[in-house]
């Protein structure tokens, strides 16, 4: 068989995504010929072509967006293996590539360079037609946990391929990420590896150059807007000596207690006297120069410092809300780009101490901002779907003495209190079901069910998507929740069990679904909540349901060892390796629970931890790319150490 390709243009993003359909239809049929050619636009009157790109000739038919620099559409009109295939932008144009290949039997399983499953067979003619916009404007992902320069490009290839389109690069330096990797401080069988910021730079350069190939939405900063302008340390939560403090600068912090100091030795931590017009000038004048001089990156965020109840509390500070000053920042830093016609993005968030809304500032252009509603306090047993939001009511403000909410509704009325005097309309759901939590589902099942009821329900609550603050590496046992994320953003109105079957008749082939159960039933028989220490210790339950999730392990890992004794090197078979290694890790950590169930001794939950650290971390290079096994070690240290 052959078809033609008929890429439209240069654009580096739409060159990309012609070079990924041919690489990945050769993958198919290695018998299929391709013949490449270059237009500068399209041609009607030429046939026999498969078109990629864009083209204002396929304006009518593409689905109607706000701004379609921002919000996606694709459209696939395929017949006999000719036709079109195109998005409103390039990146949506890489987005429509790649369902048209997932049209045709390929997956991407995992956010890993193993987790792709490409079919094989001989081509035929293709006939598809799919015309879609995003449900979501904002579908990204933060850079989180401990990283290699390998696990942050494979996230990024990913990306697109699940029909996201963002990434999000912390700190003005992410050191802190790479050096939890590459430091191996967590597990004493692996040796530190040589790092340093310099390295740290390059990294940072080339992924970069991946996120503009793809014409991802790049978002920057956030965190080091309080130290970074004053000459403080930024690239992480390190400490510094109070001591050096400069006294010129010394004003310029937060008085806690009568005593402007670094808040507990971290300057990331610690807020400035935002009284104080030097103050804020000092970090408005950085954000916007940051803006001006860095073009490439759409979505500049602005936030605070990173600790609640640690609010300035001098004569001139104590009477007005945080969030007041934040908005006559959030102002000062708009008139600046304004008048350097800088159309940057600045992201204000919603998050510990600035929950509670302004009283007297107003946001004077509100299309400048946007909105990032970070409830990291939340309770991951609830989702939106299930939270009656009508009637809840929120704490009053009291200066750093603030309790901050664990209830969904509460968090969210915080949000709508937001809503209601910014004017913003603009604004993403800043969340962390996979930074955590998910380590308190063994199975992932019932993680993936929350998070995708909240993605199916932004909207109800105003929100146009999410930026999944989240381990770079979660896909052990399975990708599941993050396939369930993207598809939830994507299309709000499709069915969990539909696309939950999808996944793992993907991932695992014919026993899919057997797999599917079993998962689900140790997600129920291993309590999320037992984890989350929010159930009593001494359960029967748990004395009962624990001894039933081991053996089902056992049971299941006949299944396990069937597939792994008939697969191929493929990587589907990787899937069953992975979920080999989850049995038995699985089993080591369910006994220690049981332990701690039957309230057994300190001797002798530490012995089974320590069994269990090293089981993790002795096998950690052949789980890494799925499970970041320096989060996993410290959580199921903390979750066994329960009383």
């Amino acid at each position: 068989m052959r078809i033609t390709l008929a890429r439209i243009g240069n654009h580096k993003t739409v060159v990309f995504a012609a070079e990924e359909l041919n690489k990945y239809l050769k993958l198919i049929d290695p018998e299929l010929f391709i013949d490449v050619r270059v237009y500068e636009k399209y041609d009607e009157t030429l046939e026999g072509l498969l078109w990629v790109g864009m083209d204002e000739a396929f304006t009518a038919e593409m689905p109607k967006v706000k701004d379609a620099s921002l919000d996606d559409a694709i459209l696939i009109n395929v017949a006999s293996s000719t036709g079109v295939i195109s998005g409103n932008n390039p990146r949506a144009v890489l987005i429509a590539v790649y369902r048209f290949l997932k049209e045709l039997g390929c997956a991407w399983v995992r956010s890993t360079s193993d987790g792709e499953i490409i079919p094989s067979y001989t081509m035929t003619p293709v006939t598809t037609y799919v015309c879609e916009a995003a449900s979501y404007r904002h579908r990204a992902i933060c850079i989180e946990g401990a990283v290699s320069f390998e696990h942050i490009t494979d996230m990024l290839d990913w990306i697109p391929k699940a029909a996201m389109n963002g990434y999000y690069i912390q700190f003005f330096l992410p050191a802190v990420f790479f050096e939890r990797w590459y430091t191996h401080k967590s597990n004493r069988f692996l040796p530190p590896e040589p790092l340093d910021n310099e390295a740290i730079r390059g990294m940072v350069e080339r992924i970069e150059e991946e996120i503009s190939k793809r014409s991802l939405l790049y978002h920057a900063i956030g965190h080091g807007w309080t130290s970074e302008p004053l000459g403080f340390d930024s690239a992480g939560w390190h400490e510094e000596d109070s001591a050096n403090i400069p006294e010129e600068k010394r004003v310029l912090i937060a008085e806690l207690n009568g005593e402007r100091a670094f808040l507990k030795g971290v300057p990331m931590n610690t807020n400035l006297c935002y009284s104080n017009p030097k103050a804020r000038k000092i970090m408005t004048d950085a954000v916007a120069d940051y803006c001006i001089s860095h073009p490439e990156v759409k979505f500049v965020h602005f936030w605070l410092a990173d600790y609640p109840n640690s609010f300035c509390e001098c004569e001139n500070c104590r009477d007005t809300l945080p969030s007041d000053h934040y908005v006559m920042m959030l102002n000062a830093i708009d008139e600046r780009l304004t008048a350097a016609g800088c159309d940057t993005k600045v992201v204000f968030l919603v998050y510990y101490d600035l929950l509670w809304a302004p009283k007297t500032e107003k946001i004077n252009n509100p299309d400048r901002f946007t909105m990032m509603f970070a409830p990291i306090t939340r309770s991951y047993a609830q989702s939106f779907k299930t939270v009656d939001f009508s009637s809840t009511e929120t704490a009053p403000f009291v200066r750093n003495k603030l309790i901050i909410p664990k209830d969904v509704a509460e968090n969210v009325a915080h949000l709508t209190n937001w809503q209601k005097c910014t004017g913003v309309e603009d604004g993403f759901d800043f969340d962390y079901h996979l930074m955590w939590d998910h380590h308190n589902d063994v199975g992932y099942y019932k993680v993936a069910q929350t998070l995708f009821d909240d993605m199916q329900n932004l909207d109800k609550i105003g929100l146009n998507g999410m930026v999944s603050c989240q381990l770079t590496r979660a896909s052990y046992p399975t990708g599941l929740p993050m396939y369930m994320m993207a598809e939830g953003l994507w299309d709000k109105e499709c069915d969990f069990e539909e696309k939950s079957d999808e996944y793992f008749l993907s991932a695992f082939g014919a026993d899919g679904l057997a797999v599917k159960e079993y998962l689900k039933k140790l997600s129920e028989l291993i309590d999320p909540n037992f984890l989350r220490n929010a159930t009593p210790e001494r359960c029967e339950a748990h004395k009962t349901s624990i001894p039933l999730a081991i053996g089902t392990i056992s049971e299941f890992e006949k299944t396990i060892a069937v597939n792994l004794d008939t697969l191929d090197g493929s990587n589907l078979r990787k899937s069953w390796e992975y979920l080999s290694l989850h049995a038995i890790i699985t089993k080591e950590y369910a006994n220690a629970l049981l332990l701690r169930a039957n309230g057994a001794s300190e001797e002798e939950k530490v012995v089974a931890m320590e069994k269990l650290c090293d089981l993790i971390n002795t096998n950690e290079m052949k789980l890494h790319r799925v499970l970041d096994c320096f989060f996993y070690y410290h959580r199921v240290r903390y979750v066994i150490a329960q009383k």
